[in-house]
């Protein structure tokens, strides 16, 4: 299946605010990576926190600026997945909840803990975590490649996940060529200087 190639300039890191202490690892270590990325590539991050849960309201974001943020971007990346005939969930889940208090029902997203976009200007180009057919493709898939070279794109051949060189001129995996980086992300990570 052929993927139009692009190379993100930017990416969002959105982590689960108030997590429970078993996801901590997971959002340090996407935090450390994303920070290792930012230091070594041309690509700009940022990072923001939603919920455990946001409900679609279509009058409480106008009050709330940040939670219309997060619903016009859970919304963006829905209209991405349906682009690119990509599956969101079981990550990105939405649901209808009714009140037996007030009789009303609301719908609400429950996000992912981690979750990254890559964008190329201002168009979204990939959301992780995403199904694409059987397979997953996690956000630390996504960092990695994004550390390796920022022109690759993540294909699958066979059983096996590769990571495509546009600038190779053919569909080799990577790992097949000659690597152009001297170290990988987790090493970096490593020989990063620790807070003092």
């Amino acid at each position: 299946m052929n993927r139009t190639q692009f190379s993100p300039t930017s990416v969002e890191l959105w982590i689960r605010s108030f997590s429970p202490v078993s996801t901590g690892p997971t959002q340090e270590r996407a935090l450390e990576h994303v920070a290792v990325l930012e230091e070594h590539t041309a690509i700009d991050a940022a990072v923001h926190v939603w919920g455990t849960e946001i409900e679609r309201n279509a009058t409480r974001p106008l009050r709330i600026p940040q939670l219309e943020r997060i619903e016009r971007r859970l919304e963006s990346f829905e209209d991405w997945a349906r682009d690119v005939e990509r599956q969101l969930e079981p990550f990105f889940r939405r649901r209808r909840v009714e009140s037996t208090i007030t009789d009303e029902t609301h719908e609400v997203w429950r996000p992912p803990t981690v979750a990254l976009a890559e964008f190329d200007g201002e168009k979204l180009c990939h959301v992780a975590p995403c199904r694409d057919g059987e397979r997953t493709i996690d956000v630390f898939d996504r960092l990695e490649a994004l550390a390796a070279d920022t022109n690759t794109v993540l294909r699958f051949d066979g059983d096996r996940r590769t990571e495509t060189d546009p600038d190779a001129g053919s569909n080799a995996a990577i790992s097949d060529q000659p690597s152009r980086r001297t170290r990988s992300l987790d090493g970096q990570l490593e020989s990063s200087p620790g807070p003092e």
